[in-house]
């Protein structure tokens, strides 16, 4: 299985249920899943990255009219990231099997729910559990003909600066469908990888560069601004990219956060960069960048890379997962920036830094065992085999990974 493009459909007999439907955004063109034959029915939409989303206007684009269930900042992140997504493939001549116009559709039948307050479709009672994601994020409990399963979506076990960990209220069930990003290791301890990215901003500052801190836009870099608040902003902050917008969305359904007012102290201390003439100015003086993109695949940063790559007093600060074949990926891996005609061997200092999102190794194995499922399927990691293998041989689970783009299974 690999990460990315996630979707997954249920069918119980009676109706159609599609779980996500996202795309493989690292890829040119973007790979989207499998079609799905015939309408389905209704599509639960677990959370808004790409990899979970971006596939979705193409049930409009086929005149598919079909509800999608989803936590109401969802819809208005997923409108983000896909009109941004759709921008780029038309800037890059790169061919979408949609267009603007399936978008709106796609949003016209988003159907906002909440959770832990259960609905009904035709013969299935549905819940939804905070995932501790991303703002949003949901896991979904589907029982029908006697049966519980469990979809995870992207979760967190443990708290992070922006938002709470998963619901831990969740029931024993019979089907499990889990991510498995990081079912190989656990993360690094998130204290000291906060002290760390605090100690190279300052660093950075006193020796008169500019640090530069890459992220995605949706939760990771709004993470970064609440640690760096935490321990003390005493030098200017900017935020450019995408993430401007993500963070004046999440701004609106506050009651998601984990401490609205601490969002709100943080948000006081930053200025927004909006055009190139202020990029190219603030980078004169000794501050704090936190951009897009988090693998270094367009957005603002490619901006900062240029002025700043043989400035040695300066850093660059990776907060999120590299995919293999990035440009983050590669950066890491040979000291070099590749990408959209340009080869820089960076002076500036790089690291990459462990603010994961996503469960680690010890957070999963916890969970499985608090819903003691029957039957696990081991989806959206590099390693999901090896997963499905230890979690058969070592802890007695029937557990399997399904591979990608297959119709295999009956509950």
């Amino acid at each position: 299985m690999e990460v990315g493009r996630s979707a997954f459909l249920v069918d119980t007999g009676v109706e159609k249920i599609v779980m996500d439907y996202g795309t493989k955004v690292r890829t040119t063109p973007p790979q989207f899943p499998i079609p799905i034959q015939g309408k389905p029915d209704v599509i639960l939409l677990s959370h808004a990255h790409l990899d979970h989303s971006g596939g979705l206007p193409i049930f409009y684009a086929n005149e598919h009219s079909v509800p999608i269930y989803g936590i109401e900042i969802t819809k208005a992140l997923s409108e983000l990231l896909l009109r941004d997504s759709i921008k780029i493939s038309t800037e890059e001549g790169v061919h979408l099997p949609f267009d603007v116009g399936d978008l709106n559709e796609t949003l016209k039948n988003f159907i906002p729910i909440n959770f832990r307050k259960p609905f009904k479709l035709k013969k299935t009672q549905v819940t939804a559990f905070d995932a501790g994601h991303i703002p949003g994020s949901a896991m979904f409990l589907l029982e029908f003909g006697g049966k519980k399963l469990l979809y995870t979506g992207d979760y967190n076990t443990d708290d992070t600066r922006l938002i709470k960990k998963n619901d831990d209220k969740i029931p024993e069930v019979d089907y499990l469908i889990t991510e498995s990003t990081y079912a190989e290791r656990d993360h690094l301890n998130r204290k000291e990888q906060e002290k760390e990215m605090n100690e190279i901003a300052n660093d950075t500052i006193k020796s008169g560069g500019v640090c530069v801190i890459s992220g995605f836009a949706v939760g990771r870099l709004q993470e970064v601004l609440l640690i760096l608040n935490k321990l003390g902003i005493d030098f200017p902050v900017y935020m450019d990219g995408m993430a401007k917008s993500a963070t004046t969305i999440m701004n609106k359904w506050k009651s998601l956060m984990r401490n609205p007012d601490e969002l709100d102290e943080a948000l006081s201390k930053v200025q927004y960069v909006n055009s190139d003439n202020m990029r190219k100015k603030i980078v004169k003086k000794p501050c704090v960048i936190l951009t897009t993109s988090g693998m270094l695949t367009g957005g603002a940063v490619v901006q900062y890379i240029k002025r700043l790559y043989d400035d040695r007093k300066s850093s660059l600060l990776l907060t999120g997962y590299q995919l293999e074949d990035t440009p983050g990926k590669m950066l890491l891996e040979t000291g070099r920036y590749i990408s959209k005609g340009m080869n820089l061997e960076l002076k500036m200092f790089v690291k990459r830094l462990d603010f994961s999102a996503h469960v680690g190794k010890t957070g999963l194995y916890d969970f499985i065992k608090k819903v003691n499922p029957q039957k696990i399927f081991c989806i959206h990691g590099d390693h999901t085999d090896e997963f499905a293998g230890a979690l058969k041989e070592k802890e007695g689970y029937d557990a399997v990974a399904p591979a990608a783009n297959n119709r295999i299974f009956e509950l």
